[in-house]
């Protein structure tokens, strides 16, 4: 294993990220990219601004590429002369290519389409005429838009009909138009793949949202065998045709009985924080191993875990009863309204007992749906 890990982005996943190279005794350094930063004492920290230019020293960024063996990112929205000089100069996992495809939603859609992995009917506009006409040939009244970059967690995204379309921002153009669906449950999976061509898949993980934003998980999800060994193969069928060497989650619809993608996330993702303390190698084990060169580990999962958010300020305020038991990571960050602040892990032998511990920390945190 090389021992030099460069992390682009200093966010909470990069903080997961750091602490895991460190397990693993590598060294760790980290460029900023005009955030602020929650990864003290986890290595050095080098920093520019989102215009590529050097914030913190003229030195900065050269300083921060001669400290590395291997380079990966915690997020897909980088500079791309960033992300082209980690390719050039040190080598990028994942790779340039596939992060720049991913990370819009149309060229995902596309490379989707391409592989015969199915997605909600979709279109691209960039004017209100343009998104009439495709509305126009969506198979539905409705039709979710969202911005083709960004617009995570809920945002950047809205829900217009053809009497509705003003309700879009001319700042949210250039967006995708995805058919409206009836979601029967919403699932997710993590891949890794080693640089050669190695893969493993985790357990999958059914999802709870409020207001397109992820505040829970439970493993085993309840789902069919046919749609965990499709999950399984698109999964797979994804990575090894874009030669990615890293961690990747997929988010999936199950509507009409069928299974289809709703996104992918060429990283580490919120939905795999339960293999934390739950697996022996967990995601970011897995990613820093597989990018610094080693071979992926199958994962060892023969019990029950969830994944509760920490959103705003609440923390619980109570203790699981046991043989369930809890981990707590929290990020240290400042309270934001929707931010997240931290998650909690819950394990034990019994699926429908740590099932219903996570949904009293679901009602706890985030209170019940109307």
């Amino acid at each position: 294993m090389q021992k030099r890990l460069g992390i682009m982005g200093c966010g909470q996943l990069s903080q997961m990220l750091g602490e895991a190279a460190r397990r693993l005794g590598a060294s760790v350094s980290f460029l900023c990219v005009d955030e602020t930063p929650v990864v003290s004492g986890l290595g050095a920290i080098y920093g520019v601004d989102s215009s590529g230019a050097d914030s913190i020293g003229i030195e900065s960024v050269d300083a921060f590429f001669d400290q590395c063996d291997a380079i990966t990112v915690e997020r897909e929205s980088l500079p791309d002369a960033l992300l082209q000089r980690a390719r050039d100069e040190v080598g990028l996992a994942p790779g340039y290519d596939a992060l720049v495809v991913l990370r819009q939603r149309d060229t995902q859609k596309a490379m989707l389409d391409q592989l015969d992995i199915p997605t909600s009917p979709w279109g691209v506009a960039t004017t209100a005429a343009e998104l009439a006409g495709v509305l126009s040939t969506l198979p539905s009244r409705y039709s979710r838009c969202k911005r083709i970059l960004g617009g995570y967690d809920g945002g950047g995204q809205w829900r217009v009909n053809a009497d509705t379309l003003d309700a879009i921002p001319a700042g949210g153009y250039p967006l995708i138009a995805e058919a409206e669906i009836t979601i029967e449950r919403e699932l997710a999976i993590i891949i890794a793949r080693d640089t050669l061509g190695h893969s493993v898949c985790y357990p999958i993980t059914e999802n709870v949202m409020r207001n397109g934003i992820l505040i829970g998980s439970h493993v085993p999800a309840t789902v069919t065998p046919e749609h965990r060994q499709l999950a399984e193969t698109y999964a797979r069928r994804l990575v090894d045709a874009m030669g990615y060497v890293g961690v990747l989650a997929i988010e999936f619809f199950v509507t009409d009985g069928r299974l289809i993608v709703n996104e992918i996330a060429p990283r580490v993702h919120n939905t795999g924080h339960w293999t934390m303390g739950a697996v022996g190698a967990d995601q970011f084990i897995q990613h820093v191993r597989v990018v610094l060169g080693d071979p992926v580990t199958e994962p060892v999962f023969n019990q029950a875990a969830a994944m509760v958010n920490i959103l705003n300020a609440p923390l619980p305020a109570r203790m699981p009863e046991g043989p369930i038991r809890m981990l707590m990571q929290t990020y240290g960050k400042g309270v934001r309204p929707g931010r997240k602040l931290g998650h909690l892990t819950l394990i034990g032998p019994d699926a429908d007992a740590v099932r219903r511990e996570a949904d009293q920390y679901i009602a706890e945190l985030h209170g019940t749906e109307d």
